[in-house]
């Protein structure tokens, strides 16, 4: 399995144990499931709007500041805004991501992230971020104790 194909599967699998959680467990608090959601969907659209305009040739303003102080927008961003809707603009998102990286070559496309990072390519960012939402799937799924894709074994968050 390839890089690209590697973030599809991750986002289904992401986005489905998000959509098996019970309500309660998608109540908005200061860093739960809806929260890290929200921050991987922001980040998401954010690479999407990068790499389109790297290739139409458009500046687009970057951010400025911590990633930490970048997450919590995010999330501020974002609330209010409900689960399945925040789930579907993750599967969009990737969808256009996957179209960009297939139609193009993903070594040539190269964009900071924010004002003060290091520029990485598309081909390079790719197995990043499908690890960095691995990461946040792996650390909720134990929390939660949510099989994935099998969405009957609903339990609440372990405390």
């Amino acid at each position: 399995m390839n890089n690209v194909d590697r973030l599809i599967v991750t986002v289904e699998r992401f986005c489905a144990f998000i959509t098996g959680l019970p309500d309660a467990a998608l109540e908005e608090e200061d860093w739960g499931p809806r929260e890290v959601l929200a921050h991987l969907v922001f980040h998401h659209e954010l690479y999407v709007t990068l790499v389109e305009a790297k290739i139409s040739g458009k500046q687009v303003g970057l951010y400025r500041g911590r990633f930490s102080d970048m997450n919590a927008l995010a999330v501020s961003a974002n609330r209010g805004v409900l689960p399945d809707q925040l789930v579907e603009r993750f599967i969009k998102a990737n969808q256009r991501l996957v179209v960009l990286y297939k139609e193009h070559d993903p070594r040539k496309i190269c964009f900071q992230i924010k004002a003060d990072s290091k520029p990485r390519s598309l081909a390079a960012l790719i197995p990043e971020v499908e690890a960095h939402i691995r990461n946040h799937f792996e650390k909720l799924r134990k929390e939660y104790r949510v099989d994935v894709p099998n969405k009957t074994k609903r339990r609440e968050k372990v405390t």
